[in-house]
């Protein structure tokens, strides 16, 4: 855990899917998140079982399966303790994912320069 992290029993912890934007012999590969799974209870290990479900589960968009058919799947853990899933459909096309635990450290909304906290909470909550 990393020092300015927030205090194990404060530790929000999320799942994190990444999913590739293109295919992977297009020289412009990247990567994108395309789902966060927040964690509410249970901590690290609940986190890490809810990733290692969510890599034996998740289909990404871009996989063509018909209804009530179950892609190709192979799922690799990798050392650091994330996943690599490739999933195929029908079409034999394969989408690479990447299933990471995380904690989440630190979280702020967008602030307009000048806006004061009364201003911020009406355009927020909508009151006002």
């Amino acid at each position: 855990m990393i020092d300015d992290a927030v205090p194990q029993q404060a530790a929000r912890w999320v799942v994190l899917v990444e999913a590739e934007t293109c295919p992977r012999y297009v020289e412009d590969h990247r990567w994108r998140l395309v789902a966060t799974h927040e964690v509410p209870d249970g901590g690290r290990a609940a986190a890490d079982r809810l990733a290692r479900r969510t890599a034996m589960e998740f289909v990404p968009e871009g996989v063509c399966v018909g209804s009530g058919d179950v892609p190709s799947r192979r799922v690799y853990r990798v050392a650091d303790g994330s996943w690599l899933v490739e999933v195929r459909g029908n079409d034999h096309q394969g989408v690479l994912c990447r299933v990471t635990t995380a904690e989440l450290v630190r979280a702020w909304p967008y602030v307009r320069a000048g806006e004061t906290a009364a201003e911020r909470r009406r355009r927020v909550t909508g009151q006002g």
